[in-house]
């Protein structure tokens, strides 16, 4: 199930990936205020001002840089109250300027409520991921705004109001819509990436996904020194099987195995996949050959111990034929494909009678003290 937590960290950090951008935008606005306020206002309030502005922006940006770098992060409670606080200074350092103007003419006015939407907007496409600290963003940035429009006497002054508001509220739909929609977008995507790399009916990892691993462990592999073992497993009989108790029987079956292996590789270094039809493969990541036989041995006696009937099996009962090796990572070409190994394996398991687990052997030139002979 896709965590919706989950999700909108995503998605924040695909609408933050260049904070420092955000930031720098930040201080774009505050340089367009300053050309206008600095020939009008006391050199120590324009100074306090500019200082407030770019503190509150500041303060955001270290919070949503700190956030995005951490890739393991979510946004939990307390980060998330601050990140609103933070959004809201940067919103309320750029509203200043409304109380700062000392020209309150119509023109001007309209100046500011313009400016103000100009910004907002800028930060809609950044911050819908959070509609509330979006929300807060505009409480900031407007407050000061809607103050002095309720406290001047003259006109307009509460004439803006309305609109004012109308503005604020657009903007917040806006965020909250477009944060529906782009959440929608990632949902599709994770569920195509999910199905991707999974096998659909047995919930196992599918051979993409189990192709795609191996490379990557096999290079940790590699740099480790540590061996690494691979299964390959087969149901014994059963093209038999579904001949004789029907296709829905035999998705029942490969169910039940499939829960049997899953059960067993357990490790989060452990792969279980969904081969092809009745095959099945584990990889065993840092595993020594006695421990992955041992697991192989249990795997196959757990699934006899299922007791599912096959009358077209030499026991009446579903069996698994199984195949292993044990490898180290190295240049070496036989023991760079361990896969084609323990296939060879579990084909010698069938030719000596299924219901079996065979081992690979062959030296390993790779860090490998054993002598042993190949099959």
């Amino acid at each position: 199930m896709i965590d919706p937590h989950q999700l909108s960290t995503h998605l924040f950090r695909e609408l933050h990936r260049h904070p420092r951008m955000s930031f720098l935008q930040h201080c774009g606005f505050i340089a367009l205020f300053a050309l206008y306020l600095a020939p009008q206002l006391p050199l120590l309030i324009f100074l306090i001002w500019v200082l407030i502005a770019i503190t509150g922006g500041l303060w955001q940006w270290r919070i949503s840089n700190n956030f995005g770098k951490d890739i393991s992060n979510t946004l939990k409670s307390h980060n998330l109250a601050s990140f609103k606080v933070a959004s809201f200074a940067a919103g309320l350092g750029l509203g200043l300027t409304a109380f700062l103007l000392p020209e309150l003419s119509f023109s001007t006015r309209l100046f500011v409520i313009l400016m103000l939407s100009a910004i907002a907007a800028s930060e809609l496409l950044k911050l819908s991921a959070y509609p509330i600290v979006y929300g807060s963003y505009l409480a900031g940035l407007f407050l000061p705004l809607l103050l002095m429009l309720i406290t001047v006497n003259d006109s307009p002054g509460w004439e803006l109001i309305p609109p004012v508001l109308i503005i604020i509220g657009i903007l917040y739909y806006s965020a909250i819509q477009r944060r529906r929609d782009l959440m929608d977008d990632l949902i599709a995507r994770f569920g195509l990436e999910h199905d991707a790399g999974e096998d659909k009916l047995t919930n196992l990892a599918n051979r993409r996904r189990f192709d795609i691993t191996l490379e990557q462990v096999w290079v940790q592999a590699r740099r480790s020194g540590l061996p690494l073992s691979l299964l390959m497993i087969d149901i014994d009989y059963f093209k038999k099987f579904n001949d004789r108790y029907g296709h829905q029987a035999g998705d029942k079956c490969l169910t039940a195995v499939a829960r049997v292996l899953a059960n067993s590789a357990k490790r989060a270094t452990d792969l279980v996949a969904r081969y092809g039809g009745e095959e099945f493969v584990i990889l065993l990541n840092q595993t020594t050959r006695n421990d992955a036989y041992q697991l192989a041995e249990e795997i196959r006696q757990r699934v006899e111990d299922l007791r599912i009937e096959n009358l077209d099996a030499d026991l009446g009962i579903v069996s698994l034929s199984l195949g292993g090796v044990t490898v180290y990572a190295s240049d070496d070409q036989e023991a760079s494909n361990p896969l084609k190994l323990a296939d060879i394996a579990l084909y010698r398991s069938k030719e000596q009678g299924r219901n079996q687990v065979t081992w690979y052997q062959a030296e390993v030139f790779s860090k490998a003290n054993s002598d042993e002979t190949s099959i």
